[in-house]
């Protein structure tokens, strides 16, 4: 399966929790990585010496304790990525509350560390098996200048802390799958979609 895979994240991928999990138990062994003669070298410099050197065993031992743990949480280590890398907005809390009860998404997406934008940090907390994100890139914004702007936008989860609002988790589909909305930078334009209008003063 290592051989086969196409070096691609995604929802669906089996090997990305294995490989994902494996690969930070030895961040602290690739962290300290020396290079002689770069002194600035950074972690993608320190991971390639690292899997130079490293003896077979400092790559296994930690990729069977994870396909263990798998086993152990999920029933199979052969568990999608998107099963267990969620996303969940069940709180306007600052520090959400996570609980694999409710309602989550997936998100195929991984942290920066691993070279990805957009980032998506996530990881277990007291009283879960699955992972939710709690750090990465929350506003997206893509602008084409020309005689008329255009511009396309996401947010992580939606526009409003309100839970009650229909705004509080209505992009959070679209933010997974990386599918952007139109910007509304005119007047006019923005005037066509208006919910809700007041007067300053009113």
């Amino acid at each position: 399966m290592l051989k086969q895979w196409d070096f691609r994240c995604g929802e669906i991928q089996l090997l990305q929790p294995s490989l994902l999990n494996g690969v930070q138990k030895i961040l602290p062994a690739i962290s300290k990585t020396i290079i002689s003669g770069n002194e600035k070298a950074d972690l993608i410099d320190k991971a390639r010496q690292f899997a130079a050197t490293a003896a077979p065993g400092d790559l296994l031992k930690p990729l069977l304790a994870t396909i263990t743990e798998l086993q152990n949480k999920m029933g199979r280590w052969q568990v999608p990525w998107g099963e267990i890398n969620r996303f969940q907005r069940i709180s306007g809390a600052v520090e959400n509350q996570f609980d694999d009860s409710k309602p989550s998404i997936p998100v195929g997406f991984v942290s920066s560390t691993w070279g990805m934008l957009p980032s998506y940090s996530s990881r277990t907390y007291p009283g879960t098996v699955k992972r939710y994100g709690v750090n990465g890139n929350s506003f997206i914004c893509a602008v084409e200048f020309g005689k008329k702007i255009k511009a396309k936008s996401l947010l992580a989860g939606g526009q409003s802390g309100n839970p009650d609002s229909k705004h509080f988790f209505d992009q959070a589909l679209m933010y997974s799958k990386g599918k952007f909305k139109e910007v509304l930078f005119y007047k006019d334009d923005v005037m066509k979609h208006v919910e809700k209008s007041y007067h300053p003063g009113e």
